[in-house]
């Protein structure tokens, strides 16, 4: 059976941690393992451990390494992903959308976070009297 392994922020793990990652990855008796590890590349350099043991897997071409780099989400990325979320129109979401990428700068993580946020702070409800989302865009500006 196919097992996935998904490791966030290996930028912070210890040594032994990426001991483990090393021997997982590389270890050709495993069939059917997908390691995916995300960390934040403008927090490390070439000399940190992660990016050493990266490029000793690389090195050793037991295993194929894949990079993607994910940029901050602009504007219309945002609109999009409320659109979907909302069921709405983007040019419904258009000046919500603009107010969330003025607050997060983008940054996947903050969106996620400032519209749980503006959730539970009432700002962002589900109306069933329109059966639609609704928010007031002078609170949350």
């Amino acid at each position: 059976n196919p097992v996935v392994m998904f490791l966030d922020d290996l930028q912070w793990a210890d040594e032994t941690s990426l001991l483990l990652m090393h021997a997982l990855v590389t270890d050709m008796t495993i069939e059917g393992f997908l390691f995916i590890g995300c960390y934040r590349d403008n927090e490390i350099g070439a000399d940190h451990p992660l990016m050493m043991r990266i490029s000793d897997i690389d090195r050793m071409g037991s295993a194929k390494i894949n990079s993607l780099r994910l940029d901050v989400l602009d504007v219309q990325s945002v609109e999009s992903l409320l659109s979907d979320t909302f069921c709405l129109t983007p040019r419904m979401v258009r000046h919500l959308a603009e107010a969330v990428w003025q607050k997060t700068a983008g940054n996947a993580l903050f969106v996620v976070q400032f519209v749980s946020s503006l959730y539970d702070e009432g700002l962002l409800r589900f109306s069933l009297l329109s059966r639609r989302w609704e928010w007031d865009i002078n609170m949350i500006r």
